[in-house]
């Protein structure tokens, strides 16, 4: 069983928080199986609004569209949240336990994005938390580092391993603090760097340690960083 804790954690899921039993057993009977890891996603997990209805970020799919690229051979459960990609499952995986996770950008290819769906799930759920759900970030929502920052930085904090999935051209996602975490979002040659807190506390410690990396100086008062 997948148990998805550090999702659960993360979003003060304390009681399973998922679709209804009917759903799930109308999805396995028309696919014959569903993969063990979206399974229980769909039962601990799938009912979270801020998980799946978030308008900033990258959402599940419902029940009734995941047929939407049956044709192509591919059970669709995530969309970007402009609907122009899509991540699915090749049909012929759908009895695997974990199976690998595909790519569409809107037209009939598609791309290996990982090999662990359950890791796919995860990395879209800190996605979803440093994109909007966490309180505390900075005023512009990201901060950016160049290739010697981005390696700073990545050796400063702990690599999260259950979101280490290859979304966004291999995105990762660092536990910063006790509540604070951080999306590391290739962009070229450089990165976006994604900075999000459940606390202020939290918040304010992770910047201090992150911001003069970058260059910037972080203004406790105001959450405001200027250029050293």
């Amino acid at each position: 069983m997948f148990g998805y804790e550090d999702i659960r954690s993360l979003f003060g899921l304390d009681e399973p928080c998922g679709w209804n039993e009917e759903d799930i057993s109308s999805l396995k009977a028309e696919y014959g199986s569903l993969p063990t890891a979206l399974e229980d996603y769909y039962r601990l997990c799938a009912g979270c609004e801020e998980l799946t209805q978030n308008p900033a970020c990258d959402y599940l799919m419902p029940a009734d569209k995941v047929g939407m690229k049956k044709a192509e051979g591919y059970y669709v459960f995530f969309s970007e949240n402009q609907s122009v990609s899509f991540w699915g499952i090749k049909l012929s995986d759908m009895s695997q336990d974990d199976p690998p996770v595909y790519e569409n950008y809107g037209d009939n290819k598609w791309y290996l994005t990982g090999g662990s769906l359950a890791k796919v799930l995860t990395a879209h759920a800190y996605l979803n938390a440093v994109g909007g759900v966490l309180e505390y970030a900075p005023d512009d929502g990201y901060l950016e580092a160049d290739a010697k920052q981005t390696e700073k930085l990545k050796s400063m904090f702990t690599l999260i391993e259950t979101a280490d999935s290859g979304i966004y051209m291999g995105a990762q996602f660092f536990k910063v603090n006790d509540d604070t975490f951080m999306a590391v979002m290739p962009n070229g040659d450089n990165s976006v760097i994604m900075l999000a807190s459940a606390s202020e506390e939290g918040f304010d410690s992770a910047a201090e340690a992150v911001y003069p990396v970058l260059g910037l100086e972080y203004d406790e008062e105001n959450d405001d960083e200027e250029y050293c």
